[in-house]
């Protein structure tokens, strides 16, 4: 009986040590697949955390992201912008970042957020303006005890490079490149940060959200076009709202719902921390699982769901502003996770590969236009819907109408079928050459499992896309060019004149006088971890690279790629703009030139048909020629580079048209005040 006793005790220990914490309460949840490029480990913590892991020995540091699923599209509609805002407010601390005595602010901390709940529900100007002057107060008051930027010092403390955040409308995400010795410090900080936030200096980072509405939102040319077409676009969807939220919301702050929305949202069974670099992954992830087991996973609410009525006809709208005028096109398509979305991918590099499309060919290599484009949203990440945009800018004398139905064109070319047989393969090859580009950087890594992560994808099928792609063909391509664009689209026009600029004023807020240069006990617990000291590499000449005078005044510097199979080649040249101020037209008729074999045209597709990127350009000191491609490529690249070089043809019309279009931007740059 005792010994039967004794073996249920051992067994209710194990048990014990198994679920306390401290023990491995993670799964892999999908180990190094053989031919995923880049090894990825996916695994989840007990609380619902996911963690992407993924090793890239170039350099001595690492990437790390935290993403959420949750943009602007989750805002309250009485609230829009808080994703955006709360992205700002996750710098601020918590009760342990930030502050000198978290006790004594907690008493003003919650006074503020109980006189902005007033001011929310109160109409009364007189008496909202006497709210604000107690807010004013009490932020004096808890001033006394915080501490401003004190997670930037932290990583800064570190080594960091790139600590930014960023908001969209299905996700936030928060990101920092760091050493690879001071991984136990940014588990220590990511996860204290994340823990329970508190929104301390609310009203000067409101200050900062409004500088940003006004400088980069509202009076921006750009943003303003895109909105009045995302408007009639998405007139029920949040996609159709900016990401920054409208004026009136931002006027009338909650920290309350703020604090819903971090409680609903920010929750591990809805986040991810994905990490590329010079990581060792066992030790990662039992340091993640550390660190972040103790965040308490929530049920989630409801997705809401959002129904757009079918575009029948088109739609249109106009807005005003200096200078440039400008024609934008949309269709609504298809979510970025619909089965036809690779084919509508290359429906929009038809259009638009920079180099050899529709609209590079016909209309910006030929001139018809100022300059033209496609993007696509579909491919990115949009949960609900998708949109193909068209845009482009007139020449002199061309109105917009015109420029709208030369890009209708465009689209109405690839229905027939008026495309030829080579560009799909080359836009895959294209396709095949960026991923082997963006696989050697970490943050571009971190951003391709991101994306799984966010579109609620199986990375075995998210990194499969080229292969889904190198299926399509050009039937496939006609297909959904008929089936996407044969109704209606919006189409906006921005004309030139004076612009509305609603101006969001700022409240008025006292100086705050804080010690800036205060350290919280936690940023001194963390100074105080221990690391290793990495070993500086130095590049050394011989090993490194080879230098080789080819003859008297041209030196040749060169060096192996050992990452892939691609290549790059750049010929610098030391005159400039400020030596002869021909240059830049020159080089820009050149990029317009043709040689003797091949017209500019023709030139443009043989450079797309090697998988080849050629750009010149001027600058003020120098002049640089460049192509980069594949290695197998190499010899061809160079032979016709050679060529180009060696005898460019161009005519007196392509110059005149050059010189037009030049003589245009210069004009319109000069009614534009942000120029």
């Amino acid at each position: 009986m005792h010994r039967k006793t004794a073996s249920i005790l051992w067994v209710l220990m194990g048990l014990l040590l198994i679920a306390a914490p401290g023990q491995a309460e993670y799964k892999l949840i999908q180990g190094p697949a053989a031919d995923d490029p880049m090894q990825t480990s996916i695994y989840q913590l007990a609380n619902g955390l996911t963690v992407y892991l993924t090793v890239n020995r170039e350099e001595p540091r690492f990437y790390a992201e935290t993403a959420i699923r949750a943009g602007s599209v989750n805002d309250p509609d009485d609230l829009t912008g808080m994703a955006h805002y709360m992205e700002h407010m996750l710098f601020k601390g918590t009760s342990r970042i930030g502050t000198v005595d978290f006790e004594k602010e907690k008493v003003h901390l919650d006074k503020i957020e109980e006189l902005y709940e007033q001011h929310f529900v109160e109409t009364d100007s007189t008496k909202r303006k006497e709210i604000y002057a107690q807010i004013n107060a009490e932020v004096q008051q808890a001033s006394q005890y915080a501490i401003p930027g004190e997670i930037d010092r932290l990583f800064t403390a570190m080594g960091e490079r790139g600590l930014n955040a960023g908001t969209s409308q299905e996700f936030i995400y928060y990101h920092v490149d760091l050493p690879a010795n001071r991984l136990e410090q940014w588990a220590k900080v990511e996860a204290e940060r994340f823990r329970e936030p508190v929104f301390r200096l609310f009203q000067t980072e409101l200050e900062t959200v409004y500088e940003e509405m006004n400088m980069r939102y509202i009076d921006n040319k750009d943003r303003l076009i895109r909105n009045a077409v995302n408007r009639l676009l998405f007139k029920n969807h949040p996609y159709g709202r900016p990401i920054i939220g409208t004026v009136e919301d931002l006027k009338n702050p909650s920290i309350r719902r703020m604090y819903d929305f971090y409680n609903t949202y920010y929750v591990p069974n809805n986040m991810a921390l994905i990490l590329s670099g010079d990581i060792d992954v066992q030790k990662t992830i039992e340091t993640i699982d550390a660190e972040f087991s103790g965040w308490e996973s929530r049920k989630l609410p409801k997705p809401r769901k959002w129904k757009e009525k079918k575009i029948k006809s088109v739609e249109r709208d106009t807005v005003y502003y200096p200078g440039e005028e400008f024609v934008l096109l949309a269709f609504r398509t298809i979510p970025s996770t619909h089965k036809d979305t690779e084919a509508l991918q290359l429906f929009d590099m038809i259009l638009d590969n920079a180099a050899a499309g529709l609209i590079n060919l016909n209309l910006n290599q030929q001139q018809k236009v100022r300059q033209a484009g496609s993007y696509t949203s579909s491919h990115g990440l949009s949960n609900d819907y998708g949109a193909q945009h068209l845009w482009g800018i007139p020449k002199e004398g061309q109105s917009l109408k015109e420029v709208e139905q030369l890009l209708i064109e465009q689209i109405e070319q690839i229905k027939r079928g008026e495309f030829e047989e080579w560009l799909i393969p080359a836009i895959v090859t294209d396709f095949k050459k960026s991923l082997k580009q963006r696989l050697e950087g970490n943050g571009s890594r971190a951003g391709m499992l991101r994306s799984s992560f966010l579109a609620r994808e199986k990375w075995d099928h998210s990194r499969r896309k080229i292969e889904r792609m190198e299926k399509v063909t050009k039937k496939d391509v006609t297909k959904v060019a008929k089936k996407y664009f044969k109704d209606g689209y919006i189409s906006g026009y921005r004309l030139d004149g004076p612009a509305e600029i609603p101006a969001v004023e700022k409240p008025e807020l006292d100086k705050i006088d804080i010690d800036a240069s205060r350290q919280s006990e936690f940023f001194q617990q963390i100074a105080s971890i221990p690391y290793e000291e990495i070993e500086p590499a130095y590049i050394v000449p011989g090993r490194d690279f080879t230098k080789k005078e080819i003859r008297d005044g041209v030196d040749l510097y060169y060096s192996r790629n050992p990452l892939n199979d691609l290549f790059s080649f750049t010929i610098s040249v030391d005159i400039g703009t400020l030596a002869d101020n021909r240059m830049r037209v020159a080089t820009e008729l050149m990029d317009k030139s043709g040689t003797q074999r091949f017209s500019a045209e023709d030139l443009k597709k043989e450079w797309y048909k090697l998988g080849t990127d050629f750009s010149i350009g001027a600058g003020d000191q120098r002049t640089t020629i460049s192509i980069s491609g594949l290695d197998e490529n190499f010899a061809a690249s160079l032979a016709l580079l050679v060529e180009f070089t060696g005898g460019p043809t161009a005519d007196d019309a392509t110059l005149a048209d050059r010189i037009g279009i030049i003589l245009k931007n210069r004009e319109d740059a000069v009614k534009d005040h942000r120029t």
